[in-house]
């Protein structure tokens, strides 16, 4: 993105700066505003997905406002249409007859027009709407500028309140700054639990109302292109806010303390294209299970004290920044961790390649990991192995290989020859993905030790980054298909696990491959790697352990997102892995 390329030339303090340094590329290209109208639809992408159903896709864009969004009085009701009789029914309306509750649910499914218009059937359904929590998104209004906010106004204040959720993502606010903060006065009043209020630019510098800060209510909260208010002059009022996202912001750390320390309930907190503000984003929070960072510029991260923080996610880009860990006994998940751009701190110690690992340098509570290496380069390939000593109960180890023009390294083969084990490989790690796997030497000894030293190793994932196929070099390999038949010269019809090795052996559960078949377009190839085995119910081959060393080579499907990273239901925010595919096959005693 445009805005994202900015941010690695020029630091930022102010809107202003950024306007002035976009104008001065305007004499080159697009201009300011046509830049960050092709930022802001990237930045409402990575929001959640809309509450309620778009409107039908063959409306008439022609109507008014007035006309797509009634608020009609009961007065108007006499001059208001008919509801036409139902055509094979007794032409009586037996929708009104349902219950309350159930009524309510309908309109609560309705496109914000279009559960307005139901008060125009009846007092019936007049009382519903009135009773039912408030649903608002702009993308249901067919105005612009002056006439959506005027409609958004309306809208809330003729509904009784409470509001449940109101989502604006295509209205500009410029010069409608009373009308706005009557809308958020409005809002705070009528109890609103879940609000997106993004504005559309122009100006960039627009300041967002203190008003926002008196939400009490709020359960949900995510801004984008505003200038925050300042927590430390305005003390917000959070109380219920569970979760907080801030898209291209630039807030002072000494504001975003301010702002954590009136959130006694948050839990997820995330950011996303923040550009270089010269600030230290402090985390500091009784209650926050999830920090995320997606493609900002601070110039350092630092989880001070997180007694509660489960989740420390990145989606990094510019020069190098600290990532400092100083107080976090629950974290379960880091990554990405980019070697190219962080650099890493654990209890006051720098994680340095090649350093001997002490206990305080450790980080016992980690279980996932996710680093982006490139592969070629001596230093990341020592750091990589430095930080699985730092997580001793690590289960989960995601491993992106970068992409690079250099050539191999002269002694990654020595150097991985040379290492011992560590306690995360001797007893704990249980899966490893190998992300964008582009067949270089040195990525395939990586592979290689893991696989040698991972004892207890349950699941390989597989993610090539050129091609659907999956190979792995390294031994000696033995092993058979599992599913689909290929006849010579043929391909199966399902998406087949082959294991190919020097001399094959192992046997077949069902179906079998013959000479120049192929197993689909998502095969699973061995060739000659450092395990053996066969496909079906855990068989060990001849000459193979039994029972406890089998593990599962599965293809990956990528799932990085930012809505993935903060979710927690989601197990495995970097991938998932496809075990309806896998290869069953057991460890060589080494």
């Amino acid at each position: 993105m445009d805005a994202a390329a900015a941010g690695r030339e020029e630091e930022f303090v102010t809107y202003a700066e950024i306007e002035a340094y976009f104008n001065n590329l305007a004499l080159e290209g697009p201009s300011a505003q046509d830049r960050m109208d092709r930022i802001v639809p990237h930045l409402i992408s990575l929001l959640p997905p809309p509450f309620v159903p778009a409107p039908a896709p063959d409306a008439d864009d022609s109507d008014s406002d007035d006309d797509h969004f009634s608020l009609t009085s009961s007065e108007d009701e006499a001059a208001a249409p008919a509801v036409p009789a139902a055509q094979d029914g007794d032409g009586q309306d037996h929708i009104s007859r349902l219950p309350d509750d159930l009524l309510s649910n309908i309109v609560s499914c309705l496109p914000t027009n279009e559960a307005a218009r139901t008060m125009v059937l009846s007092t019936r359904w007049r009382g519903v709407w009135a009773a039912t929590p408030l649903l608002v998104d702009d993308a249901h209004l067919r105005a612009r500028n002056f006439d959506a906010v005027r409609a958004l106004s309306r809208c809330v204040a003729a509904h009784p309140g409470p509001v449940r959720a109101v989502r604006v993502t295509r209205t500009s606010f410029n010069r409608q700054e009373y009308a706005l903060e009557r809308l958020l006065a409005s809002l705070a009043a009528k109890k609103i639990q879940d609000l997106i209020l993004f504005n559309r630019p122009w100006p960039l510098n627009l300041p967002l109302p203190k008003d926002i800060l008196s939400c009490a209510s709020l359960t949900r909260l995510y801004i984008g292109v505003w200038r925050f208010p300042d927590t430390t002059v305005h003390q917000p009022a959070f109380p219920n806010l569970h979760e907080l996202g801030l898209f291209h912001s630039i807030i002072e750390d000494r504001e975003v303390g301010a702002l954590l320390a009136h959130c006694p309930k948050l839990k997820i907190l995330s950011f996303a294209f923040t550009y270089r503000c010269r600030s230290r984003l402090r985390i500091k929070s009784s209650s926050l299970r999830v920090m995320m960072e997606w493609r900002c510029g601070f110039d350092e991260i630092i989880v001070e004290d997180a007694p509660y923080l489960e989740r420390l996610l990145f989606e990094s880009f510019s020069d190098r920044r600290p990532v400092r860990i100083v107080h976090a006994p629950r974290l379960e998940v880091l990554g990405f961790l980019d070697l190219r751009v962080h650099a890493l701190e654990i209890g006051g110690i720098v994680i340095r390649a090649g350093m001997n690992v002490r206990a305080r340098a450790m980080l016992p509570s980690l279980k996932m990991l996710a680093v982006k290496v490139w592969f070629p380069h001596d230093m990341e390939v020592k750091m990589l192995y430095t930080l699985l000593r730092c997580f001793p109960r690590l289960e989960t180890l995601h491993v992106m290989s970068i992409r690079s023009s250099s050539t191999d390294s002269v002694g990654c083969a020595e150097f991985w020859k040379s290492l011992g084990s560590c306690d995360c490989l001797e007893s704990h790690l249980k899966t490893f993905v190998f992300h964008r796997f582009h067949g270089l030497v040195c990525e395939y000894l990586f592979l290689g030790y893991i696989l040698k030293r991972g004892k207890v190793l349950k699941t390989l994932g597989i993610d090539c980054a050129d091609s659907d196929d999956v190979v792995m070099e390294g031994g000696p390999v033995s092993g058979s298909v599992g599913e689909g038949n290929a006849p010579t010269g043929g391909s199966s019809v399902s998406d087949d696990v082959v294991v190919e090795g020097g001399s094959m052996s192992g046997s077949s559960v069902e179906g079998n491959v013959s000479s120049g078949g192929s197993g689909g377009s998502d095969d699973v190839v061995m060739e000659g790697g450092p395990v053996s085995g066969s496909v079906g119910d855990g068989n060990a081959p001849s000459g193979g352990s039994t029972g406890s060393n089998i593990i599962h080579v599965c293809p990956t499907s990528p799932s990085w997102s930012f809505q993935n990273a903060i979710d927690l239901s989601v197990e495995d925010p970097f991938c998932v892995l496809r075990h309806d595919m896998a290869l069953i096959a057991s460890q060589v005693e080494a």
